[in-house]
């Protein structure tokens, strides 16, 4: 599935707003405060996000803001600390006087602030959804299908796409994250009919070899995998699965996981947006441009950044008047689906109690140490 960018792309070129801005409680003729809560520090660490958020805001500026007016990102760390996590929200909202939440990069923030956001009446636009409560909250709504939509994929990919008859997952599970691995499974399976050869969710930091002797003796054909990359696939060399389809999720896109893949095996990963290490592809040249000015790290998270400030500044345009939180939540409220070619699916946030809007994934794999993109283009399950 391929789109075509709106006017999204060329924010350089957005024309200002005339509308007069009038004083509340959160709208003045000063800065427009945009907060987000990022894992800088901690297990989940995502330092690129905030900063292409930033460097977004930052092309905005130069070319006069919205209405006059600047917008200040204020990113908050919480190092995946779950007490740091709700004072960071607290802070944004009661301190800082921000009129959203943009690129959000946190793997507790969701579950954590879901009902300080939904009580504020404000809204939230993470560049990466991680916990299922960002997906199934009204007033956060991800740039990202997220990791059960992308299991969904995967698990499509592998009996769809590959043939593949015996399918099997080998998962390491975050808190929390146990409810959305079995509905994105039973997605799979009330489209497909199929059902899981096996299902391990006990996969730690250990030996991988236990686990792999067990998906030999099932005669798994494709399995799903999420977690560290070098050991597990090193043991399946050793183990002689060359026959066997492996699919790694996101989160092992990585330029040195490419790398740490021995050659003969057949090693997939799925991609919440355009794969970025083909800046070709449609939307990418755009991201590559603000990363490379800004000199950040390349990381599909750092995709979701520039996407979910570009949608930001998008819909940013469509407020009359005062640029307030209410007229924001409003704005996005209301808001018509908006196409980004970075994505499988149109991004909308809309007046619903749950938001899932981008769906499907596009798949890559490994050739003598690089990522290939792979010609299929967007699986979106059910609707290709």
């Amino acid at each position: 599935m391929k789109r075509s960018l709106t006017s999204v792309a060329v924010v350089a070129a957005l024309a200002m707003a005339s509308a007069a801005c009038s004083s509340s409680d959160s709208g003045t003729g000063g800065p427009i405060k945009v907060g987000s809560i990022n894992g800088v520090t901690g297990l989940f660490q995502t330092p690129e996000v905030p900063q292409a958020v930033k460097a977004v805001f930052d092309e905005v500026n130069k070319q006069g803001g919205i209405n006059g007016r600047q917008i200040e990102l204020v990113s908050k760390d919480d190092a995946m600390n779950p007490q740091r996590s709700t004072e960071a929200a607290l802070e944004l909202l009661e301190s800082e006087n921000v009129v959203a939440l943009v690129g959000s990069s946190s793997a507790v923030d969701c579950g954590l602030n879901r009902a300080t956001y939904t009580n504020a009446g404000i809204i939230s636009m993470p560049a990466v959804g991680v916990d299922p409560a960002c997906f199934t909250s009204p007033n956060i709504a991800p740039v990202n299908p997220g990791p059960f939509k992308l299991i969904t994929a995967m698990l499509y990919y592998a009996s769809e796409t590959l043939k593949r008859d015996k399918v099997c997952m080998y998962y390491t599970v975050l808190p929390g994250s146990g409810g959305g691995i079995d509905a994105a499974i039973k997605e799979w399976t009330d489209l497909t009919g199929k059902q899981l050869a096996v299902k391990d969710t006990s996969v730690g930091q250990g030996d991988p070899t236990p686990y792999l002797v067990k998906a030999k003796a099932a005669g798994c054909q494709a399995i799903l995998y999420n977690a560290t990359v070098g050991p597990w696939f090193a043991q399946a060399k050793t183990q002689g699965m060359q026959d066997v389809d492996f699919i790694v999720a996101a989160n092992s896109y990585t330029d040195a996981n490419a790398q740490a893949i021995p050659d003969g095996l057949n090693v997939y990963a799925g991609t919440e947006w355009q794969p970025y290490t083909d800046e070709t592809l449609p939307g990418n040249e755009r991201w590559a441009k603000v990363i490379d000015e800004n000199k950040i790290q390349k990381t599909a998270f750092s995709q979701g950044a520039v996407m979910a400030a570009d949608l930001f500044v998008q819909v940013l345009k469509t407020v009359k008047g005062d640029i307030t939180r209410e007229s924001v939540t409003e704005a996005f409220k209301n808001m018509k689906p908006i196409d980004y070619p970075m994505v499988g699916t149109p991004w909308i946030f809309g007046p619903g109690e749950a938001h899932s809007p981008i769906e499907g994934s596009r798949f890559v794999k490994v050739e003598a140490g690089k990522w290939k993109v792979l010609p299929e283009g967007f699986i979106v399950p059910g609707k290709n």
